[in-house]
């Protein structure tokens, strides 16, 4: 690959990094100011909203524009398989999503998101636990470093609430076995979706 070349991947990635991380902030922000008590506390409507409109987009998008979605067909032929994958993965998506957005009510976002640097650490594990990942103590010796630093940045929140805080390690620990599911339908399982 020529060097003008490695530069337009370079810089493409950087391009759509940037956009995915302020399309993030602004996520996280909007729902934060949403979910405030004096204009829309409502967690649950909120994420049935979010789910339903990304069935509806999803479907669209298959029926649209097929090629997006090349193992779908197969999908459809194991119906069983794939709803017995596919079903605790969506529970997983929607706990996680509720419990995260029900989260903003009573921690801050600089906390809720220094929290969620422990998803590293919690996909490891549950790697480890599903045979995903291969244990070594010098990937564990990371994970401290990293949880260490995190700890310390999260200590110091000024208007700690513990229901806030269990809500979001709960909302992790669903977006993680989300994550290791989906890692397990994609790669493996009886089912190979990713092509």
């Amino acid at each position: 690959m020529s060097v003008p070349a490695q530069l337009k991947v370079v810089l493409e990635t950087v391009l759509i990094g940037s956009v995915y991380i302020a399309l993030s902030a602004g996520l996280i922000s909007f729902n934060k100011y949403m979910l405030d008590e004096k204009r829309f506390p409502h967690a649950l409507e909120l994420t049935l909203t979010h789910m339903s409109m990304s069935t509806v987009y999803s479907l669209g998008l298959s029926m649209c524009v097929p090629w997006l979605y090349p193992t779908m067909a197969k999908a459809c032929e194991q119906k069983t398989t794939t709803l017995k994958y596919i079903a605790p993965l969506g529970f997983m998506f929607a706990i996680a999503l509720w419990s995260s957005n029900l989260a903003y009510r009573y921690c801050s976002v600089a906390f809720l998101q220094f929290c969620k640097e422990g998803n590293v650490a919690l996909i490891f594990f549950l790697g480890c636990a599903f045979g995903l990942q291969v244990f070594s103590w010098k990937k564990l010796a990371a994970l401290v470093v990293i949880m260490a630093g995190c700890s310390l940045c999260a200590e110091g929140e000024i208007n700690f609430v513990m229901v806030g805080f269990l809500l979001q390690i709960g909302s992790q620990l669903a977006e993680c076995l989300k994550n290791t599911i989906g890692e397990l339908v994609m790669s493996g399982a009886g089912m190979k979706l990713d092509p």
